[in-house]
């Protein structure tokens, strides 16, 4: 009798064991699936960027916390780099790419991307005072790019990025402190990185808009291939947050305008 009374309290031991371990590994995922991770590149001005108490900060930073206020979720910025995004997105370290991250037909092949929310150019980017006056001048001179940027592949894979010299760097604050130094000749970088160094540092530069490059439509924020669940919730919270006027908000703290562009726009 006591023999199976032993028993009887270790099997229901056992079971509240297990009970607690079923539980606390629920509250774990549960609280994993409430946290959305963003990779990005933090030295990327203005969509995401270290302030001066080394913070994280930028356009993208303060969309990205909107939309998970609106979701419901906390939000996590994980600095990645961006040679190697691609590989931490399908890995799921990250949830999703949200930097400024401009959309071109190989990327959405290999990812699931969202609708276009912002546009911008192509520039190459001079000191004043510069002999180069064209793209044309250009030819036989060094270009500075991001590695893994949009406009690193467009160059190589342009006619006329084979006659000048693309030196990579590791984020484009580095390229312009060389362009500053004389190093490089140019730097290739979107309009919207670009106006914002020449009107927040005061830079004196001159811009060249590119021409028969540029493959990209705008940002979008990339996820996994196949993951549309969290695209979609995303996307919907922006259109939400736009039709409520607070992207235009965002938009004009950072840039001084409206630069916000979503589809049907």
């Amino acid at each position: 009798m006591k023999k199976n009374l032993i028993k009887i309290i270790g099997i229901i031991a056992l079971v509240a064991i297990i009970g607690l371990i079923i539980y606390f590994a629920n509250q774990k995922q549960e609280s994993k699936e409430n946290i959305l991770v963003i990779g990005l590149d933090d030295s990327f001005p203005p969509m995401g960027f270290r302030d001066d108490n080394n913070e994280i900060v930028g356009f993208d930073i303060d969309l990205a916390k909107a939309v998970a206020e609106e979701l419901g979720m906390e939000v996590k910025f994980q600095p990645i780099s961006w040679a190697e995004k691609e590989q931490e997105l399908d890995s799921g370290k990250i949830d999703c790419i949200w930097n400024g991250f401009a959309y071109t037909e190989d990327r959405n092949a290999n990812m699931t991307l969202s609708d276009v929310y912002i546009k911008s150019e192509m520039y190459f980017i001079l000191k004043n005072g510069s002999k180069i006056k064209s793209q044309n001048d250009l030819k036989g001179k060094t270009i500075g790019v991001q590695t893994g940027s949009v406009q690193q592949e467009d160059l190589e894979k342009s006619d006329f990025g084979k006659g000048v010299g693309i030196v990579q760097y590791s984020d484009f604050l580095t390229a312009f402190m060389d362009l500053d130094m004389g190093r490089i000749d140019a730097v290739c970088c979107s309009s919207t990185i670009g106006n914002y160094l020449i009107k927040s540092q005061k830079k004196d530069y001159i811009t060249i808009k590119s021409e028969g490059i540029s493959t990209s439509s705008g940002s979008v924020i990339a996820f996994k291939k196949g993951n549309t669940e969290l695209k979609d919730k995303i996307q919907d919270a922006l259109y939400k947050l736009k039709d409520q006027g607070k992207l235009d908000v965002i938009s004009n703290k950072w840039f001084g305008k409206n630069m916000i562009y979503l589809k049907g726009e």
